[in-house]
């Protein structure tokens, strides 16, 4: 049995130690009242619940499909049901990763590297994240991970170009230059750029005098 102990500002509160959200809508229609048993309408309360709960979260803010589906299972006992709602939003178009991972790609400095860790957090897999390299890629007709790394060492310049009149020719001028240089390697690993490409892109500007 599932009975209703109590109701209080749209929250159903259930004998099972559940308190579910609800809306009016919802309530009126399975026409709930206190002491019912909603043991035989728990699949299809909890599943219209989720739907309507899963639209109101996505409203305030874009979500990947894992992180809504655990943002309902923290509202909601029926993970069937939470499930079905979020497969049925996924269908409708209310969520869909690959446009989350194109945005996010898009709205990050940061490096690949960063980034895909972070949407792994969110429950995006390596496929979604190396397709919307690859359409970001074939918009922009660049390589968006070169382009980021670019601003980045730019960002860096000032500590990076020495006008050859300026330039410490000594032992300790040098050392001073590689060790500037050294920290700015660090940040850019930091922000998740790989090394490799690093030590290239830089090698690049060195050569052209950070010239853009």
């Amino acid at each position: 049995m599932k009975i209703i102990k109590k109701i209080q500002r749209n929250k159903l509160y259930l004998d099972n130690e559940e308190i579910m959200d609800v809306s009016p809508l919802i309530r009126q229609k399975y026409n709930l009242k206190v002491n019912d048993d909603i043991e035989s309408l728990y699949d299809d309360v909890s599943y219209e619940a989720s739907l309507e709960k899963g639209i109101f979260i996505i409203s305030l803010k874009d979500r990947t499909k894992k992180e809504l589906q655990t943002k309902l299972n923290e509202k909601y006992f029926n993970a069937k049901m939470v499930q079905k709602a979020v497969q049925k939003l996924e269908e409708l178009g209310y969520i869909n990763d690959l446009d989350y991972t194109i945005s996010y790609i898009n709205n990050r400095k940061y490096g690949k590297n960063r980034i895909s860790y972070n949407l792994f957090q969110k429950g995006i897999n390596r496929e979604t994240i190396d397709k919307a390299y690859n359409i970001i890629e074939e918009e922009m007709e660049k390589n968006i991970e070169d382009r980021k790394l670019e601003k980045a060492i730019l960002k860096h310049r000032k500590k990076l170009l020495v006008d050859d009149e300026e330039k410490d020719t000594s032992l300790e001028g040098k050392m001073k230059r590689l060790k500037e240089e050294q920290k700015v390697i660090q940040s850019l690993a930091r922000q998740g750029f790989e090394i490799e490409k690093i030590f290239s892109k830089l090698k690049e500007f060195k050569e052209s005098g950070f010239e853009e």
